[in-house]
C-alpha cells in the first residue's frame, strides 16, 4: 500500500516529535509529544506555521491520503498578580502578566480602619520583597502581594490659654492608650 509521511516543525520551539508514516486508507493518530518553547505555551498543530491553515490537536487522527507538514502554534505564557489587603478590604483586582513584558503595578490602595497603607509585599509579615504601587514587575512568574501597614498616629497638643508652662505635645497610637500629661 501507499505510504504519507507526517513532518512536525517545532516553529520557533524544539523538541517536534519525529516524522510519523501514514498508510494509505488508514488512520493514523497523530503524535502525542508536544514541544517546547521558552516564553510560551504550545497549542496545537496546524497545517500553515502562521496558523491560517487547517488546526490538529496533538493525539488528533488523521485521515487524508496525503504528505502533511504540522507546525507547532504557541501562545505567549502568562502570569497572575494577586493582591491581598492583608487585614484591610478594597485590594486592587487581580492582573495577567505576559512573558517578558514588563506589568505597572495596581496603583489602587487599599484601606484600613486606623492604618495607613505602607507598600505591598510578596510575604504577608513584610519580611519578603516589597512593591510600592505603580511599580513595574519583570519577573516571568505568578505573584501574591500583601498589604504592609503602619498604625495611624494622632498628636496631642496642650494650650496653655494665655498661661505659661503648658506640657510639651505627645503622640498616641491608635488603638493605644495614651496617659495624659
Amino acid at each position: 500500500k501507499k505510504t504519507y509521511t507526517v513532518t512536525y516543525n517545532a516553529n520557533g520551539g524544539t523538541g517536534a516529535p519525529a516524522n510519523q508514516t501514514k498508510t494509505h486508507g488508514v488512520d493514523l493518530t497523530l503524535s502525542s509529544t508536544k514541544p517546547t518553547r521558552d516564553g510560551y505555551d504550545f497549542v496545537s498543530w496546524n497545517t500553515k506555521s502562521d496558523c491560517s491553515g487547517t488546526t490538529y490537536k496533538s493525539g488528533a487522527k488523521y485521515t487524508a491520503n496525503a504528505n502533511l507538514t504540522l507546525y507547532a502554534q504557541w501562545s505567549k505564557k502568562t502570569y497572575t498578580v494577586t493582591y491581598n489587603a492583608n487585614g484591610g478590604s478594597g485590594a486592587p483586582s487581580a492582573q495577567t502578566k505576559t512573558h517578558g513584558v514588563d506589568l505597572t503595578l495596581s496603583s489602587t490602595k487599599p484601606t484600613r480602619d486606623g492604618y495607613n497603607f505602607v507598600s505591598w509585599n510578596t510575604k504577608s509579615d513584610g519580611k519578603g520583597t516589597t512593591y510600592q504601587p505603580s511599580a513595574k514587575y519583570t519577573t516571568n512568574a505568578n505573584l501574591t502581594l500583601y498589604a504592609q501597614w503602619s498604625k495611624k498616629t494622632y498628636t496631642v497638643v496642650y494650650n496653655a490659654n494665655g498661661g505659661s508652662g503648658a506640657p510639651a505635645s505627645q503622640t498616641k497610637t491608635y488603638g493605644v492608650d495614651l496617659t495624659l500629661a
